[in-house]
C-alpha cells in the first residue's frame, strides 16, 4: 500500500520518505531532521523533485538521537 510522501526504489529495494513524512513517522521534530541534513549527518536522496530519506538511515539517526537524550 502506498502512503503519501513515501517512495520505493525497486532497484535497491529501499523505502524512502519525504522529510516531512519521515519526521512524523519516527516522532522527531522536522527541524531536527533538516538540521541533520544540512550538517551532513543524514543523507538525502532526491526522488521526483522531493528530498527523501531512506528508512534505514532514518532508523539509525533516530537511535542516535534517543541515545543523546
Amino acid at each position: 500500500m502506498r502512503v503519501p510522501g513515501s517512495f520505493h526504489n525497486h532497484g535497491t529495494n529501499d523505502e524512502l520518505f519525504t522529510i516531512h513524512r519521515a519526521a512524523g513517522l519516527v516522532g522527531i521534530p522536522v527541524h531536527e531532521l533538516t538540521d541533520a541534513v544540512s550538517q551532513g549527518r543524514l543523507p538525502v536522496v532526491e526522488v521526483s523533485g522531493c528530498k527523501c530519506i531512506k528508512l534505514a538511515d532514518l532508523l539509525k539517526f533516530r537511535e542516535g538521537v534517543s541515545d543523546e537524550r
